[in-house]
Formats: C-alpha cells, sequence, structure tokens
C-alpha cells in the first residue's frame, strides 16, 4: 500500500508540473500578441496653407446674338459677325489659341403669340473666350468687340495660367508647418519625429481661385470709350492637409 500511494503522488507531482509549463507556454503566447499588436508611436497634425499669386491671364467672355424669320440665316449671320470679333481680337495681338467658342445654340422663339401677328422667329447666340495675357489691351479688346458686333460682355476673369504649379507650392507650404508642429508637439512630449506614416490632402480643392469683374463695373458705354477694368494684386490658392508622423 505504500508502494501505490507514492506512485500516486508522483503522478499528480507530473501533472502538477505539466500544467505549470502549460500556463508559463500561455502567459508567454498572451504577453507577444499584446506586443505584436500594439498601437505605433504617432502624432496626428493637421494643416492648412493660403499663399497668393499675382493673376497673368484675363479671359473676356462675349456674346454674339442674332435673330432672324429664317432659322439657317440666323444661323449664318451669327457666324459672321462671330468671325468679325475674331478678327478684331487678332488685329490686337491675339492668337486663336486664346479664343474658344464655348457655347453655340439656334433656337425657335414665338412672339405675339395668340394675335393676327404670331409668328415664329429663330434665334442664334455665341459665347467666344478670349484669354488675353497683356493686361494693358483688356480694355480695347472689349471696346474692339463690342465694335464688331458682340452684343454682351458678361465680364472679365482674372486667373493663373500655371494652377498646378500654384498648388504644388501650396502643398509645399503646408507639409512644411505640420512639420513644425509635429516638430514642437514631439519636442513637448521628450521625443522627436523620425518619419511620415500617412500624408492626406483634405478636400477637393486646392485650385487657385479666379477673380471676376463683374460686366456691371465696366465703364463703357455702347462702345463709345474703352472699359476701365484693373486686374486684382493677387490670387490666394488655399489647401489642407493631415499628417501622421512617426516618433521615437
Amino acid at each position: 500500500m505504500r508502494k501505490s500511494g507514492w506512485v500516486v503522488g508522483g503522478i499528480v507531482g507530473l501533472l502538477l508540473i505539466g500544467f505549470s509549463v502549460v500556463g508559463a507556454l500561455s502567459a508567454a503566447g498572451q504577453s507577444t500578441a499584446s506586443t505584436e499588436g500594439g498601437l505605433a508611436h504617432t502624432i496626428s497634425v493637421s494643416s492648412f496653407a493660403t499663399i497668393s499669386t499675382t493673376p497673368d491671364e484675363a479671359v473676356i467672355t462675349f456674346g454674339i446674338h442674332t435673330d432672324n424669320p429664317d432659322g439657317e440665316a440666323a444661323l449664318n449671320e451669327n457666324s459672321r459677325t462671330t468671325n468679325v470679333v475674331l478678327a478684331a481680337m487678332k488685329a490686337l495681338g491675339i492668337t486663336e489659341r486664346d479664343m474658344e467658342t464655348t457655347d453655340l445654340r439656334v433656337a425657335a422663339q414665338t412672339i405675339n403669340r395668340g394675335t393676327s401677328a404670331e409668328t415664329t422667329i429663330y434665334n442664334a447666340s455665341t459665347t467666344l473666350a478670349v484669354t488675353i495675357h497683356d493686361f494693358d489691351v483688356i480694355g480695347r479688346a472689349i471696346h474692339d468687340g463690342v465694335q464688331a458686333g458682340a452684343t454682351r460682355v458678361s465680364g472679365v476673369r482674372f486667373q493663373v495660367g500655371d494652377p498646378a504649379g500654384a498648388k504644388k507650392r501650396a502643398l509645399q507650404a503646408a507639409v512644411q508647418s505640420a512639420r513644425a508642429k509635429a516638430d514642437a508637439l514631439a519636442e513637448a512630449a521628450g521625443t522627436t519625429v523620425t518619419g511620415v506614416v500617412q500624408i492626406r490632402e483634405r478636400g477637393s480643392g486646392g485650385n487657385p481661385r479666379p477673380y471676376f469683374e463683374s460686366a456691371r463695373t465696366l465703364a463703357y458705354d455702347h462702345a463709345a470709350a474703352l472699359p476701365s477694368v484693373v486686374p486684382p494684386h493677387d490670387i490666394e490658392t488655399q489647401v489642407a492637409i493631415s499628417v501622421i508622423w512617426s516618433i521615437g
């Protein structure tokens, strides 16, 4: 009986040792998983940047309107007048690549409806966008365009000829600002910035915002005098980004 008790005691001891080893291995596995699943040391910052760029292009929008009881005649007359306006622009040194037809329409219109004089006429209209690089020519271009037969001047839009370049400079400024913020935060926390984890542009803007000179502010009267158009000093480009920096 004493021998049997010794055997049972040995088996129990081995079982306890086995449970201890399993428990230790299990604890070691949980510690490794926690380390692997831990969050990286990062700093997240947002940054905005606004840069100013001097406009180097002005776009004048002309409208040419003609009407005639005959649709084909209305369109032909409109085409002739448009060609005269284009010729006036070329005489100012404006190239063909800087002139674009942005809209062309022909529509029937009933006048004196319900009366004995009711009739149908056809309205033809062309919208012409003219890009000017020499701002000293703007007033003369408006004057000569109206003299040539343009029936509407919608205004002048000042813009930047290289919007991609302006946006690039704004993004660079935003990243520099974000890095300065991250460095300040890291220094206050007693650490340093070691690299970039992620950069994301926020919003869908970022291109230079054109400046519009309303047609109501253009000082001309039936093409009798040169309009006075004053370009803006600069055009703003705004961007917003968010950056995640690694620290350590």
